[in-house]
């Protein structure tokens, strides 16, 4: 009776196991899985476009979702994304917004990826607050969608930008820790400064002594001395007299 038992259930369990199965559907070429036109052709090219620029400029990967099939039962929008994502992304870090039209839930928004271990817990869950805080302000279901990919690329980007500059900043300061035979940086340009202020120091004191030594002990205008032109009282020539020859007609 066990055998048959255990039979029987090495013939179910498969069954059971394909109708939990999810009926998982061929990866998009871009960003943007909608079969069924829900967002519209023009939102979803501009949505490609956008998405695809954070793909090939910053390598994250924002993938947008429009789940027009069933889930098994017990499963969980949160779960199927992150699936999505494990499954489609291209990169290490990745974001994806799952939404199903025929349903009244709202959108849900994970990430993951090998890359997303390296930011801090509260870092990335600050930069998904406010990626969700500002994308659900919007007053349609479709433009929510558009907000939360577009502003969990924006968010994203900081991130990783901030990281990486964070990083560089602890290499440098670790490569001037470990180079005692060299002088840093900072403090040649100290140094340098230091002098430069005491030589233009020196050259000051130096003009403001010349300045005071130049200076005259008594001031007096020069005497005049008048001297008459020509011998004349004034001024002006002496008593001339001028003879013309007459004229001859």
């Amino acid at each position: 009776m066990n055998l048959r038992f255990l039979t029987f259930l090495c013939l179910l369990l498969p069954g059971v196991v394909a109708g939990q199965a999810i009926d998982f559907p061929q990866p998009p070429d871009g960003q943007v899985l909608d079969v069924g036109g829900w967002l519209g052709e023009e939102r979803k090219s501009r949505l490609e476009e956008e998405l695809g620029r954070y793909r090939t400029s910053h390598d994250l990967d924002v993938l947008v979702v429009l789940w027009d099939r069933g889930l098994p039962p017990g499963a969980t929008l949160e779960a199927l994304a992150k699936r999505v994502g494990e499954t489609w992304a291209r990169h290490d870090l990745w974001t994806v917004v799952l939404h199903v039209p025929s349903s009244l839930m709202r959108p849900v928004v994970v990430f993951g990826g090998r890359a997303s271990t390296a930011y801090e817990d509260e870092a990335t869950g600050l930069a998904l607050h406010n990626a969700v805080s500002r994308g659900m302000k919007e007053r349609t279901t479709r433009a929510q969608v558009e907000a939360l990919a577009l502003e969990l690329g924006e968010e994203f980007i900081f991130l990783k930008n901030h990281a990486a500059r964070e990083r560089k900043q602890i290499m440098a300061l670790n490569t001037q820790q470990h180079l005692p035979g060299e002088e840093r940086p900072q403090s040649m340009m100290s140094r340098a400064f230091i002098a430069t202020a005491f030589g233009l120091f020196a050259v000051g004191m130096i003009v403001i002594i010349c300045l005071f030594r130049r200076r005259p002990s008594d001031l007096h205008f020069p005497e005049t001395h008048w001297r008459r032109r020509l011998g004349a009282a004034w001024s002006g020539g002496g008593r001339i007299v001028v003879s013309l020859p007459p004229r001859i007609s």
